[in-house]
């Protein structure tokens, strides 16, 4: 314990010592620190990429395990033998690829009159039910939206949202405009998203005149969120 203790003195000391010195900018701490950075500029995208890519393939994994599991089980059920699911090198990519391959059959079938005509029966009974039609109504409206990005339902025009206080703006997405009643002028719905997490924020309803235009694009808005304002447009 005493020697525990000493080793905590000395570290103590020497990182008060290391905190009051005086470090100039061609120090080799500040050269070493930039280094750094710069390299983790450069690989984090690359990590993040990747690590995506692979809990992606982790969850269809699990999801085909599961799915051969459950026919396995099926099938001695009704065989009545018993036995353990086969194995060889490579069943792990057939897992893997077996639930791509039922959203391929899927799509598929959704391209042919029968099968649209089969999901919106199945919409039907499901919108019907009292919660299970809430959660599948808002999921399907957020799958639209998602797709709907790169189209037409895609952010139209960035502008300014006086809040706080006067002076203070937000940065907002302009999403829509409708007619509120006859005597007002008009309405626009504006998403304010969260910085830095953009994925996240509230949508207000103002008039038309309330507010101020922004001449950024939608990528130079989205980046400046993104960022938390370390990269603005240089004009």
């Amino acid at each position: 314990m005493a020697h525990l203790r000493y080793f905590q003195c000395f570290s103590g000391w020497i990182l008060l010592e290391f905190m009051e010195m005086e470090v100039s900018k061609n120090s080799p701490w500040v050269r070493i620190s930039k280094r750094i950075l710069a390299g983790a500029a450069a690989v984090g995208p690359m990590v993040g990429t990747l690590w995506l890519l692979y809990v992606i393939y982790k969850l269809l994994l699990r999801i085909g395990d599961s799915m051969v599991s459950f026919i396995w089980n099926m099938l001695q059920r009704f065989s009545g033998v018993e036995a353990a699911v086969p194995s060889f090198p490579g069943i792990g990519l057939l897992h893997f690829l077996l639930p791509l391959f039922l959203l391929f059959a899927a799509g598929v079938v959704l391209k042919r009159s029968g099968g649209r005509r089969t999901l919106r029966g199945l919409e039907s009974v499901l919108k019907r039910l009292p919660l299970v039609g809430l959660i599948y109504t808002s999921l399907v409206q957020f799958v639209d939206a998602i797709q709907g990005l790169g189209g037409e339902r895609k952010f139209k025009s960035v502008v300014y949202v006086e809040y706080p206080s006067p002076g203070c703006r937000l940065i907002g997405f302009v999403t829509g405009e409708f007619q509120e009643n006859e005597e007002c002028e008009g309405v626009t719905s504006v998403f304010v998203p969260t910085s830095p997490n953009p994925l996240t924020g509230f949508l207000i309803l103002i008039d038309n005149d309330k507010i101020q235009p922004c001449e950024m694009s939608v990528e130079q808005a989205s980046k400046m969120v993104l960022s938390a304002g370390l990269v603005t447009p240089e004009k």
